[in-house]
């Protein structure tokens, strides 16, 4: 990779670094999260108000329920929870700093909890007390009035009860002290005149109001005096600017992404319009080198109308048509279909198979030079459409094939004779095999029929006549035997000199093969009693048949040979050989699979050269109704 390259994917990624870090410092303050945060805090502060008005409210008596100081604690709690949750555009040490004023406001929420618990506990007793010494009064009243001393102390109880009223309205040191000596002169006078319970009772009350009335006006004040408010409006007062801070920082970070933003679509544009300039430049120069390389090709090139008329051509193409230029092809040339293609309605298959398949390759035809000769062309095409599937035009190219024509059509016949005489040599389907391998070519067949036929007198016939006399006749037999051979489907082997050889059941195994060869050694004798009937001679033909095993395969480098081997070809050719003239002789393994189709007669046990006694027989026709 090239330095500048490497440089521009730095820049790039350098660039798109930026964007990124400008475009999420830009970002807008979430409202949502900064309007929820000023609403708790309102709220943490209302709250701590009201719960400051109703201690006050129960300790003067005015409420007598703590439920709704509980509520009040409660949802403070909950504020200082959800304010726990600063909003994201605070970060770093500004949120730990907010995190710190809310975690005073917290502890000092505890304290207030707990002095709000001993308040609880505290004004519960004393107001109790306040409730039961008036009735405690009011009982000692009614018992004391008609004993001795009993109505002064009456008077001390209720100027007792007036003076702890007056005392628990207010936090009098005057109250207090008189108090104290009412509380004192009762006593003394309860140990000295009346002792009752109840006066004990009323005497405890007293004092605890005396004792817990200032302990109360203490705990009221500590709570009311927490600086809880302070800390909720210093937490306020703190989110407020660091909120501001925000915001200057979001306009700020805001207005380079602007800027940024700005300088590169500037930059992008000043690059497009570059590029679109050199990619101009690029597009002209590759359209005259096309241009250059369309008038060179060696294939004619061309467009075409969906009706038949050339909209464009190259150089190539009007020299293949032998046109002095692509103008006078185009202007000369209105119908393709008819001036051009030899063959009627070619154009119009060319067509055809565009309209199915939108492009065609390898399609060949005869067309019309200028001249009027015919040449021999290859067409490769394709449909041009719009975006919509809808056909603009047909372009592709044309080549000149007639001489490859020529020598393709040279060839095809050269490879027919060479075919026809490697038929005539060998099988069609060994053939085939040999020529698609080089290798040996041998089968074994368990089971075939070969036979073996020898024109007895043809020697002498041959003395008597000219070589080409003597071919002619021959020619005249085994042409007849090949069309038998033929006609039953058997295998000719060779000839040799006046003899013949034909084996059935190979190259292609069948079950028929014996009775096949059978017929055709019959219709041999007919050949030869034609033959000499047509030609006035005297000529007699003896056949050998055998049936079994052999050996097949293909011999020879230049000059191939289909041949067998095997001791069922030894036998057979001794059939032949130590037959009678005129009649087929046949082994005891022919004979059995024969006999129930064909007619014989038991020649006996002969001496077979090489294979010592042998029983043979002659066939002499076919049972009537049999094949």
């Amino acid at each position: 990779m090239k330095f500048s390259d490497v440089r521009k994917i730095v820049t790039a990624t350098g660039g798109v670094f930026l964007f990124a870090f400008l475009f999420i410092k830009a970002q807008a303050i979430d409202l949502n999260q900064h309007n929820r945060y000023i609403t708790d805090l309102r709220q943490i502060n209302e709250r701590d108000t009201r719960m400051n008005q109703e201690i006050l409210q129960i300790s003067s008596g005015i409420l007598n329920d703590y439920d709704p100081i509980v509520n009040e604690l409660d949802a403070l709690q909950d504020l200082q929870t959800r304010l726990k949750n600063t909003p994201n555009f605070i970060e770093g040490q500004e949120r730990l700093e907010l995190s710190k004023i809310l975690q005073e406001h917290i502890q000092i929420l505890q304290q207030k909890e707990q002095l709000i618990e001993d308040f609880k506990s505290k004004n519960s007793t004393l107001k109790k007390s306040l409730l039961y010494l008036p009735i405690a009064v009011s009982n000692l009243s009614v018992k004391t009035t008609t004993k001795l001393g009993g109505y002064e102390l009456v008077i001390d109880l209720n100027n007792l009860l007036k003076n702890v009223l007056l005392y628990s309205a207010s936090d009098s040191e005057e109250l207090n002290r008189q108090l104290q000596s009412q509380i004192n002169n009762i006593s003394q006078k309860q140990k000295q005149i009346y002792q009752d319970p109840d006066l004990d009772i009323a005497i405890a009350h007293a004092e605890i109001i005396l004792q817990n009335k200032p302990q109360v006006d203490t705990l009221v004040q500590q709570i009311v005096g927490l600086p809880s408010s302070q800390t909720s409006e210093k937490l306020a007062q703190t989110y407020n600017q660091h909120y501001q801070e925000a915001l200057r920082t979001a306009n700020f970070y805001r207005l380079w992404l602007y800027l940024y933003s700005l300088i590169s679509l500037t930059s992008l544009v000043v690059y497009i319009i570059l590029k679109l300039r050199k990619s101009a430049t690029l597009i002209r120069q590759a359209e005259e080198q096309y241009r250059s390389i369309v008038d060179n090709s060696v294939e004619g090139i061309f467009r075409t109308t969906p009706s038949g008329r050339y909209l464009s051509a190259n150089t190539t193409l009007a020299n293949i048509y032998g046109y002095a230029s692509p103008e006078e092809l185009c202007a000369s040339i209105t119908n393709i279909d008819r001036q051009v293609y030899v063959q009627p309605n070619r154009h119009a298959e060319l067509i055809d198979l565009l309209e199915k398949q939108d492009s065609v390759s390898g399609f060949e035809s005869q067309v019309y030079r200028k001249d009027g000769n015919i040449i021999w062309i290859v067409e490769k095409a394709k449909a041009v459409r719009d975006r919509h599937g809808d056909l603009i035009y047909y372009e592709g190219t044309v080549e000149d094939i007639t001489v490859r024509r020529a020598w393709q059509e040279a060839l095809f016949f050269e490879q027919e004779q060479s075919e026809r005489l490697l038929l005539n040599i060998l099988p069609e389907p060994i053939a085939e095999r040999l020529k698609q391998s080089n290798s040996t070519i041998a089968d074994s067949f368990a089971e075939v029929t070969v036979l073996f036929a020898d024109i007895v007198g043809f020697t002498e016939l041959a003395s008597c006549f000219s070589p080409t006399q003597v071919v002619e006749l021959l020619n005249q037999i085994f042409s007849a035997f090949d069309e038998l051979s033929e006609r039953y489907g058997l295998e000719k082997i060779k000839t040799i000199g006046d003899a013949y050889m034909v084996v059935g059941g190979l190259p292609t195994p069948r079950t028929n093969h014996t009775e096949a060869i059978a017929q055709m050694a019959l219709d041999m004798q007919e050949v030869i009693t034609k033959f000499n009937s047509h030609n006035n001679q005297t000529l007699s033909i003896r056949i050998g048949i055998n049936s079994g095993p052999v050996v097949a395969g293909v011999i020879g480098i230049k000059k191939f040979s289909y041949d067998l081997w095997g001791d069922t070809v030894n036998t057979a050719s001794r059939m032949e050989s130590q037959g009678v003239p005129d009649r087929i002789q046949v082994t005891e393994n022919t004979y059995k699979q024969l006999k129930h189709k064909f007619k014989f007669e038991e020649r006996g046990v002969i001496q077979i050269k090489g294979k010592g006694e042998m029983t043979t027989y002659f066939l002499t026709g076919k049972i009537e109704g049999e094949l």
